[in-house]
């Protein structure tokens, strides 16, 4: 039993770290690969963007979603980054920053949930067949 909890709490804690960390890593990654800046790039010294932590909170959100099969939940992460941002869409070099950031996530919560489930549901102890059968009325 507490192999069970500690070989869950492993693999779901290395997701956490995929998706989160690496995550943010992937996509600046994928930014210099494309050449693509903020087009106010912060100046050395100033302080540092939130757009890490937005980045990883968004990641979780959505992996949640995912998980939960709550696709309310995906659309209005998806929707509240649009909303806060709406006026700054109207530029075209921000635009594209933007959607590359908002798509690279949305794909990236994607793929390591759904690595997540498989694994979870194939190895591991099925946290989320557990999670579904005490939540069920």
């Amino acid at each position: 039993m507490m192999a069970d909890i500690l070989h869950g709490a492993g693999y779901t804690l290395l997701a956490l770290i995929l998706l989160m960390w690496v995550g943010n890593l992937a996509c600046r990654a994928l930014f210099s690969v494309t050449g693509l800046k903020p087009p106010s790039a912060p100046e050395a010294g100033a302080t540092p963007p939130a757009g890490w932590l937005i980045g990883a909170l968004e990641r979780l959100l959505l992996s949640a979603g995912i998980a939960a099969e709550s696709w309310e939940v995906v659309a209005a992460v998806i929707a509240l980054k649009s909303v806060a941002r709406f006026r700054e869409l109207n530029e075209k070099e921000f635009a594209e920053y933007f959607l590359v950031g908002s798509l690279f996530s949305v794909l990236w919560a994607l793929l390591v949930t759904t690595l997540w489930l498989a694994y979870d549901s194939r190895y591991g102890v099925d946290l989320r067949g557990y999670l579904s059968a005490v939540s069920a009325p």
